[in-house]
């Protein structure tokens, strides 16, 4: 099972970026969830190329504070983003 959990991760991340997609269309809820999405992809690519090449361990070390810091940035770009939906929408 412990060699197959690394592919479901990443195929978490990558049906986490449609559905994210799909859900923001759907609800006409615009940037937002496109800049979620391409953060989902991210991580699946991440997490497909760590799956895929165990000797590089991505997710430890120098790689893994670089996939942090970028999930930190997407973050708060989209807290900046959800900010600004709501300052607008009040006035």
């Amino acid at each position: 099972m412990s060699d197959i959990l690394p592919y479901l991760y990443a195929i978490l991340w990558f049906l986490l970026a449609i559905g994210t997609f799909a859900f923001g269309k759907k609800n006409k809820l615009g940037a937002i969830t496109v800049v979620a999405s391409i953060m989902f992809i991210f991580m699946g690519i991440w997490w497909t190329i760590d799956a895929l090449i165990p000797s590089v361990s991505l997710l430890k070390g120098t790689y893994g504070i670089i996939v942090r810091v970028v999930i930190a940035v997407f973050v708060l770009i989209m807290l900046f983003m959800y900010l600004r939906i709501k300052k607008n929408g009040k006035k």
